[in-house]
């Protein structure tokens, strides 16, 4: 049976779908903090740059995106009104892409201004939307008021935990390092223009033909469990794979092993072949950020400094004689958390105290510090 568990920690909902002790999909949700994928805006061009094939659009105060020729800007000019969709979320250090072309009807305010008309699908929307014949198991009660009526009848409060296999499989997501079949490992570094998978093997022998038979088979195990790690960290953009012991010309055998892998992803990567070193390459769309960028940008470290407070204040004996816990963070995770009041009211109902966020500007992104009144 195929589920979507909702796995809450303060400010934060894990979407783990699972069939027995496998993970299919995962998504991290910040219900007070949206990536913005698929929302449609009013926007207003702001410049028309036929030299870049497009034009930046105005959708708020100090908010905007790029909209391509191709996508519907090659008409417009500057000051022009027009509905948009972002189709890429701000990653990677650039802003939003958009698209003009197949939106639905809309009701455009009479008094125009860069506003935002509708709101996109959530990651657990588009979860359960793909996975339309799974149960869906909260670990939260109070997560019911976050979900859309359409997905109520499905959904149901567990008190059984987790699977320690699958929650293991779930924390890994947050580490560079994967374990594959057979002893293959892998090691995954996201740079600014692509991301680097490099294999290795375990496997040793004096025996030359003996150890390329073993490699050759090790790779073809874990080669679309590997894969499978794009579609569960959101990888996307350039993808360079560096499989383990392998001469280039018995590389390029995997061709349908790559192929027959990617075809399993929703959002269809490219296998684009080898290159003259043997690094396979493949292409994945950019949609909502990937997880790594999540997890590690000042919001996503303030959300896990929330869970890790809750963890030691519950772990107190007489945890309920306190009423407040002040909590002091850097200016950037200040900041970033000072946005989510969503946050921060679930932190103060999980714990049953109000929360009162300080800043020092001498700590660094690591330094923090709480206490309790």
């Amino acid at each position: 049976m195929t589920e979507i568990r909702l796995l809450a920690s303060p400010g934060v909902i894990r979407i783990a779908v699972t069939q027995q002790q496998s993970l299919l999909d995962f998504a991290i949700w910040y219900p007070g903090l949206s990536d913005g994928f698929g929302d449609i805006y009013l926007g207003r061009v702001e410049s028309s740059l036929p030299a870049l094939g497009g034009a930046f659009i105005t959708l708020g105060n100090n908010f905007s995106g790029f909209l391509a020729d191709n996508a519907g800007a090659k008409n417009l000019h500057k000051g022009d009104w027009t509905a948009v969709r972002i189709t890429r979320s701000a990653q990677g250090g650039k802003g939003v892409r958009l698209d003009a072309r197949n939106l639905p009807d809309l009701n455009l305010p009479e008094n125009k201004s860069p506003q935002c008309l509708v709101i996109g699908p959530s990651p657990f929307e588009e979860l359960a939307k793909r996975w339309s014949d799974a149960d869906i198991l909260l670990s939260d009660p109070s997560l019911i008021h976050l979900l859309p009526p359409e997905y109520k009848s499905r959904t149901s409060v567990t008190t059984e935990s987790i699977d320690p296999e699958l929650l293991e499989q779930i924390d890994s997501l947050e580490t560079p390092d994967v374990e594959l079949p057979i002893g293959m490992r892998a090691s995954i570094t996201p740079t600014p223009a692509l991301v680097a998978i490099d294999m290795d093997t375990a496997t040793q022998s004096n025996d030359n033909q003996a150890k390329l038979r073993a490699q050759f088979n090790a790779n073809k195990e874990a080669l679309p469990a590997l894969l499978h790690q794009l579609r569960l960290r959101n990888l996307s953009g350039v993808i360079i794979v560096d499989m383990a012991g392998l001469p280039i010309k018995k590389r390029r055998l995997f061709q349908e092993d790559f192929e027959e892998a990617l075809q399993q992803d929703p959002l269809q990567p490219r296998f684009l072949g080898f290159t003259n070193l043997g690094l396979a390459e493949i292409t994945r769309p950019r949609k909502r950020p990937p997880l790594h960028e999540i997890l590690f940008s000042d919001h996503g470290r303030a959300i896990r400094i929330l869970g890790i407070v809750e963890n030691q204040f519950k772990s107190l004996t007489s945890y309920h004689q306190y009423h407040q816990i002040t909590l002091i963070l850097n200016l950037g995770l200040t900041q970033a958390l000072q946005k989510d009041t969503w946050a921060t009211n679930h932190f103060e109902q999980r714990c049953g105290v109000s929360l009162k966020v300080e800043s020092n500007p001498s700590f660094l992104n690591h330094q923090w510090e709480y206490h309790y009144a």
